[in-house]
């Protein structure tokens, strides 16, 4: 059929209108343009509180966004990362997808934010992939636990490595949660049938592994902080309340030893110590509070991030003041000491508080 020449008319304006403004493939939601526009904010606002006199604009807000960039990848959807990855390279969509146009701010706002992170995530966090590769590659637990040792002795157990850990967790439960969709289709029975060493599929043989090794890093680094840190660590990652409370009496609360008398009675024997002081525990409940704050000052965190954080320490606070006073009694100097000192930390009097505003 011929085609009239309005038809031909629109369908050049529609052409040209693709190739001025690309398509993306798969929409970015709003909380994915959100965390993009944080981002940029967050970079802006440390250049212009910082006394850099470099000449070179441009290196100055890739050093600046890039700082900003790493501790937020976990946050990242891997749509979002996908995008960012692609926009660097100067592709927003397939032309003619089903997607939303993206604007042209927005199209400058992936550009910036994507070449940023292709530099991170293939140079900033190389020894973080390449130690993972190590750990996923060592095939048992021994020789697993003997490089996990190796690496924290050499320091590599750092930020970066813990970025593409938890980027890398995220994948392998988003893969985990597919394959038990999947399941539960027609072809049940084909993804039921077990696999080689008594696992479902790779995904979800996958993030057991990761989670594994996150834990025997974290164990690892925890031997080399305070005590008190280690502890709360811990405590932060355990997730189940009975099994938070059996470590707050084991570290926290001395153990009561007894000998038998010769009329049968029991005697308590006084020395005791616990093997975490509650001093300790104050001390580096203190100290992840003030991190916390002076990280979100400094723009390394969102606010919703940074009261996420702090309430999980106050509910540590709250949970291991209950089990010293049992253990010590309500009228014990070390119980008086750790309840007094959760007072600034959690309830300061001041606004310019290092607990709200985090260090200088």
């Amino acid at each position: 059929d011929e085609k009239t020449d309005d038809e031909t008319s629109n369908e050049q304006e529609e052409e040209e209108e693709d190739e001025t403004v690309p398509l993306l493939e798969e929409e970015l939601t709003d909380e994915d343009w959100k965390l993009l526009s944080t981002i940029i904010q967050q970079s802006e606002q440390m250049i212009s509180s910082s006394s850099s006199s470099s000449s070179d604009d441009s290196l100055v807000v890739s050093k600046a966004m890039e700082q900003i960039l790493i501790p937020t990848l976990p946050q990242m959807s891997p749509r979002l990362t996908l995008k960012l990855r692609k926009a660097a390279d100067g592709v927003f969509g397939d032309e003619g997808g089903d997607g939303n146009a993206v604007t042209e701010a927005q199209r400058m706002q992936l550009v910036t934010v994507g070449k940023v992170l292709v530099r991170v995530l293939d140079e900033g966090l190389k020894s973080g992939k390449e130690l993972l590769s190590t750990l996923l590659d060592a095939g048992e637990v021994r020789k697993l636990d003997g490089e996990i040792g190796k690496a924290l002795r050499e320091g590599r157990l750092d930020m970066a490595f813990f970025t593409v850990l938890n980027m890398n967790i995220g994948d392998a439960a988003d893969e985990a949660k597919e394959i038990q969709g999947e399941a539960t289709n027609e072809d049940a029975a084909a993804f039921s049938t077990p696999v080689e060493g008594g696992e479902d599929a790779t995904g979800a043989t996958r993030y057991q592994i990761l989670k594994h090794i996150y834990t025997r890093c974290q164990e690892e680094v925890e031997k080399s902080v305070s005590p008190g840190t280690g502890l709360l660590n811990k405590l932060l990652r355990t997730e189940v309340d009975a099994i938070r409370q059996n470590q707050l009496r084991h570290y926290l609360v001395p153990e009561v030893n007894t000998i038998t008398a010769a009329d049968g009675s029991e005697i308590k024997l006084k020395g005791a110590k616990a093997l975490v002081p509650p001093g300790d525990l104050l001390k580096a409940l203190g100290d992840a509070v003030r991190q916390v704050r002076t990280v979100e000052k400094a723009g390394g965190t969102d606010p919703v991030t940074a009261a996420g954080l702090v309430e999980s320490c106050r509910q540590v606070a709250i949970e291991a003041r209950l089990v010293i006073g049992e253990g010590y009694g309500a009228e014990d100097e070390i119980f008086k000491k750790f309840e007094d000192g959760l007072q600034p930390v959690f309830r300061p009097s001041s606004a310019e508080s290092e607990y709200i505003q985090g260090s200088s």
